[in-house]
């Protein structure tokens, strides 16, 4: 049975973290550190497996113990505040796999548990801050962002149409020059844009060369950056896949997925992150995947004005059967053994940052992931494709980025809908609006 407290002294507990780095126990950003506390009798979703019973410690922004096993009740971490865990589950704090976001205001996204980004375009005037803020350890309501900079397309190519002026892969450009001009700008990963069907008008448009698409994944990795694509057709994926791609970053909808594909992205080891919430608001203007998730009381009284703009703009047409095929694409890859990762594409219309990845966690469970899977899809896998070496898992020496739930969502991930907590780097996120 699962009790509520453990006797564990505080003196111990911060003998652990002395074999952490300084900066783990000092911080490194203006605001001190988050002092000691522990999450006692929770079941644990450490990333990877499920740990019925346990007991997290935290300090200075890090995970400085994690104890397996049942505890002894009315003992206590002795000195330490105490969260109950009973009848709760904690999870790593969730990665969303592709969002379009780089603003100062990133509250949002931790309200639901969302404590690390990965955004797919942005400006990459935004990004000294951003990188500076997710090597701190201070308290801090905001998310954390990778970025991929400025995509690579071409000209009259998707995006080039956003009214925004960038550097395109123009005939002459040299790939090579190309990343390392990315990379030199602050950009975390690569993104490449194949899409020769405008997605929303249904006009043919330029698209990066097959040539093209080899000599930037090539670059990429030889500046040991991650390669994705944004790919909704499937053509444009069997491109991206031939050529080593690291991932794909939507998953096409335009037809069901062929055997050679499979292979390909098999062969390559190639993460896909489906984005299904975009499918789901294209499908259908009533998206109802999203409406039982936001109408929730548990979910409803935590949306902020912002959220709400975005998850009430329409798109103003309707593309039936989208959602249906790319969740039997998703069937499919999963049922190979492609890792899948959770993206949702907020920021666009119908899909809001944060609360939109308890709508795509619980599209992968239809789509046939179990809900652990879908959990690791949110934490643990992103982080290892992305190389994220200090978040994504519960483990001792870890970022203490954490999320605790009522109920068990490695059974029923609709559970996740009901957060009690949330923490960054160790400290409480406010969820009020």
């Amino acid at each position: 049975m699962c009790l509520s407290h453990g006797n564990i002294a505080r003196r111990s507990v911060l003998a652990a973290g002395l074999a952490l780095p300084l900066a783990a126990v000092t911080g490194t950003a203006e605001a001190a550190p988050a002092g000691p506390f522990a999450i006692v009798g929770a079941r644990i979703f450490d990333g990877r497996r499920v740990i019925e019973c346990g007991t997290v410690v935290v300090d200075a922004g890090r995970i400085v113990a994690v104890h397996e096993g049942a505890v002894h009740e009315g003992a206590g971490p002795r000195g330490l505040p105490v969260h109950d865990g009973r009848g709760k589950t904690l999870l790593p704090g969730l990665i969303d796999g592709h969002v379009h976001h780089t603003g100062p205001d990133r509250t949002d996204a931790p309200r639901f548990g969302v404590t690390t980004e990965l955004d797919m375009v942005s400006d990459p005037a935004a990004h000294g801050p951003i990188r500076r803020q997710r090597r701190s350890y201070a308290p801090t309501p905001l998310s954390d962002l990778w970025t991929a900079g400025w995509w690579a397309t071409v000209p009259g190519g998707w995006g080039t149409d956003s009214g925004l002026v960038f550097p395109l892969m123009e005939p002459g450009t040299d790939p090579a020059e190309f990343v390392a001009a990315r990379q030199a700008e602050g950009s975390d990963h690569l993104k490449l844009a194949l899409e020769d069907v405008h997605l929303i008008t249904g006009a043919r448009i330029p698209v990066l060369s097959e040539t093209q698409v080899r000599g930037l994944i090539a670059a990429a990795k030889r500046h040991r950056m991650p390669s994705v694509a944004h790919a909704t057709r499937q053509d444009m994926a069997r491109t991206a896949l031939s050529a080593g791609i690291t991932g794909l970053v939507h998953l096409f909808s335009d037809a069901e997925i062929a055997d050679d594909v499979v292979r390909l992205a098999v062969r390559g080891g190639a993460f896909v992150t489906p984005t299904l919430t975009l499918w789901s608001a294209l499908g259908s203007l009533q998206n109802p995947a999203t409406k039982s998730v936001i109408t929730d009381p548990r979910v409803a009284p935590f949306l902020s004005a912002k959220q709400r703009g975005f998850l009430d703009a329409p798109w103003g047409f309707e593309r039936p059967g989208v959602l249906e095929t790319a969740s039997r694409n998703v069937a499919k890859l999963h049922a190979a053994g492609v890792p899948i990762t959770a993206g949702t594409d907020s920021g666009i219309p119908g899909i809001a940052h944060g609360v939109s990845l308890l709508v795509e966690l619980e599209l992968l469970v239809r789509a046939g992931l179990a809900p652990v899977e879908a959990l690791a899809a949110a934490t643990s896998t992103p982080a290892s494709h992305y190389g994220f070496t200090d978040r994504g898992r519960i483990a001792r020496g870890l970022r203490a980025d954490l999320v605790l739930v009522d109920g068990d969502p490695t059974r029923d991930i609709t559970a996740l809908r009901d957060v009690s907590a949330v923490w960054r780097n160790g400290a409480p996120v406010t969820r009020a609006v």
